[in-house]
């Protein structure tokens, strides 16, 4: 998702992949310039907390294909909507709210997460076994 969103930005020069990664409205970490990489990683970790959130409860609650779905969709669906405080909020340039080609971009990369989160699932089972 994040390298979707570095390309979007990259090929259409709105600022979705900086808005992705940024932090400097959250009181402590704000004030540090980050390198990028670093910024990735806190994504990362986020990303990585609603993947263990979805397996979780895929495994407690054994979910076929389609409810797997409708559970990432789930946990993915707020994080479209976090486009609208994260451009407010953010001291950087990044795009405005009424900014709906970065929306699009935006949305198209976390619903993209949520198909990958349930991709990924018979993997980590195969894995697991």
């Amino acid at each position: 998702m994040g390298v979707s969103l570095k390309l979007a930005e990259a090929v259409s020069g709105e600022k979705v992949y900086t808005l992705l990664l940024n932090v400097d409205f959250i009181p402590v970490l704000g004030k540090i310039t980050w390198p990028e990489l670093i910024e990735f990683i806190f994504h990362l970790l986020v990303s990585l907390g609603l993947g263990l959130i979805f397996y979780h409860f895929t495994m407690k609650w054994r979910l076929g294909f389609r409810r797997r779905l409708s559970l990432a969709a789930a946990l993915t669906l707020p994080a479209l909507f976090l486009y609208f405080p994260l451009s407010l909020l953010s001291k950087k340039e990044v795009p405005s709210i009424d900014n709906w080609e970065a929306f699009l971009y935006w949305s198209a990369a976390h619903i993209l997460f949520a198909f990958s989160l349930n991709q990924l699932y018979p993997v980590l089972e195969r894995w697991k076994t």
